[in-house]
């Protein structure tokens, strides 16, 4: 298919379909970007919400710059650094550079664990700068989705009765849980429980004919403000209208022969500086030597990242050497093609004492777009933890994020939490351009920190190794944070025996409908040829199109 062609990949077949719909009735990669992301809180409602947070990437071909607008979680007003209890735990050898837990889990359950939200905010403001048609057209099928309800799929029934005791406990989603069963999913015999959106389609109606304000004003605010309240929560009224999303021009980092944005991500633009710099065997995605190099990087780049990186506000000394070419040559040559690292993996050094930071969390989703004259946006959007926090939220037939876990809840570190701060969100939203102009690939992912895997490997499969974009999604991948080298079970034995020789501590791990541990993947590709491709991974989990 020729160039001229649109196409969008994602987390949700709903997600997607209303993405091509837009990008049909005229609109633009963004704009189809945020129709599909606003679709997300519909039907994925343990992944994303209204009173989430993300982060989109956009390439402009008429001006050829990439726009990063980041509605990251912020800290509210009222946060402090040593507002948890820390619980000193002896470091996980596998993944030595998570945060030590916080006594009753509290910043990820609860009240507390509630970051202000960007969702609205950010993506209202991304389409006020790059989007072409009227809000009100892109919010239109959101609307249209959440009005009819929610019709339970098979995905969201497993991961709801994973979740069944905890949200029954809090008692605060009949919504959800009608008549506090689980709700049934539809198969060949029958019709699912169908869940009622109209929280999501009231509020998008306001903000279709008002604005962002009316989600970070009036009743709506109140009503997201007095639940969190009721949870222990500390977020006002005052945090919600001062949230502002950062809006940059992102400078690319090489890789490959192409210019790659991610997001604005100190780790993932280190890791692909990282990467270029290796001996990566172009054409061999799963030889030994491929997989032991991405493995390598993905465990020094992590190291680096939640060590010295956390809001680029608060940092930008620290953000600018983790970007700088000579960082990234130093940690390259770091590197043995022969040999794993000992573990744990160490930071490199910097001007700072070493200051590791938590992790990510599973509950997110992704929608990638290209539009017919060349433009294209990759969305991530999230509420942290499936179901975030487990506060619900009646009003938006949703739940609040979980965005307080992506701090690190010890005071003195580069990720410390602090009032209005936004926390490290190191995961890729990536967009990568040629050396003539046109974007060739978008990629976004959805698993915590193994999205950084899934687009980096995702990214190389398809830039470096020159593969379709269904074969680029599906290969199996490797996956590292500084300790144990996570392995899909699905590589040859006689690559994984190869790891194991050259001293990789191997963890292998099935992809099943529930656990997906190295991340889904969505990607939007144009091939040597100008074929438009699109591809979603795993197949149960994702969808993709292509029209004209």
């Amino acid at each position: 298919m020729a160039t001229d062609a649109h196409a969008a990949a994602g987390g949700h077949p709903a997600e997607v379909a209303a993405a091509l719909e837009i990008l049909a009735a005229g609109g633009n990669a963004v704009d189809a970007a945020i129709a599909g992301a606003f679709c997300a809180p519909v039907v994925e409602p343990n992944n994303a919400g209204l009173a989430g947070y993300g982060h989109l990437v956009a390439w402009d071909p008429d001006r050829g710059e990439f726009l990063s607008v980041d509605h990251g979680p912020q800290a509210p007003g009222a946060a402090r650094p040593d507002m948890f209890d820390v619980e000193e735990a002896a470091a996980d050898p596998d993944a030595p550079y998570d945060a030590p837990p916080v006594a009753s889990g509290a910043n990820g359950e609860g009240g507390r664990a509630t970051a202000v939200p960007g969702m609205v905010q950010g993506l209202c403001e991304a389409h006020a700068r790059a989007g072409r048609l009227p809000l009100a057209a892109v919010l239109e099928p959101a609307i249209r989705l959440a009005d009819a309800g929610f019709e339970v799929d098979w995905p969201f029934a497993l991961v709801t009765l994973g979740s069944y005791e905890r949200l029954r406990a809090r008692g605060d989603a009949e919504w959800l849980l009608p008549g506090g069963i689980p709700p049934r999913p539809f198969d060949h015999w029958g019709p699912g429980t169908r869940i009622d959106m109209s929280g999501v389609a009231h509020t998008l109606e306001r903000v279709a004919a008002e604005g962002p304000s009316a989600f970070t004003t009036g009743p709506i605010a109140r009503a997201i403000v007095d639940a969190l309240g009721d949870a222990g929560g500390v977020m006002t009224i005052d945090d919600l209208t001062a949230y502002r999303p950062t809006v940059t021009t992102e400078a690319p980092v090489g890789f490959a022969g192409y210019r790659v944005a991610v997001g604005d991500d100190d780790l993932s633009h280190l890791l692909l500086a990282m990467l270029e710099r290796l001996p990566l065997p172009a054409g061999e995605p799963l030889s030994p030597l491929a997989l032991h190099l991405m493995a390598e990087a993905f465990g020094h780049a992590f190291a680096d990242g939640v060590t010295w990186s956390g809001d680029p506000a608060s940092t930008p000394e620290l953000s600018r050497i983790l970007r700088s070419a000579a960082y990234a040559d130093a940690r390259a040559a770091a590197i043995d093609p022969a040999r794993a690292a000992a573990r744990p993996i160490p930071p490199g050094p910097v001007d700072r004492n070493p200051q590791p930071a938590t992790g990510g969390t599973s509950g997110t989703t992704q929608v990638v777009a290209r539009d017919a004259d060349g433009g294209m946006a990759v969305v991530i959007t999230t509420i942290g933890a499936d179901f975030g926090g487990g506060v619900s939220i009646p009003a938006l037939s949703g739940f609040a994020n979980s965005g307080m876990a992506n701090f690190d809840p010890r005071p003195g570190r580069a990720n410390s939490i602090a009032p209005g701060k936004r926390p490290l969100f190191g995961v890729p939203t990536a967009i990568a351009v040629d050396a003539r102009g046109r974007a060739v690939a978008g990629c976004g992912g959805s698993g915590g920190w193994a999205i950084t895997s899934s687009v980096t490997h995702t990214l190389t499969n398809a830039l470096l190794h020159g593969l379709g974009a269904a074969e680029a999604v599906g290969l199996p991948r490797v996956w590292c944070e500084g300790g144990a080298t996570y392995a899909d079970d699905r590589i040859p034995t006689d690559a994984l025996d190869d790891l194991r020789e050259r001293g990789h501590p191997l963890r292998l791990r099935s992809l099943t409908p529930v656990s997906e541990p190295f991340a889904r993947a969505s990607l939007v590709l144009v091939d040597d040829a100008g074929a438009v491709q699109a591809a979603s991974d795993p197949p149960w989990h994702g969808a993709a199109g292509v029209g004209t």
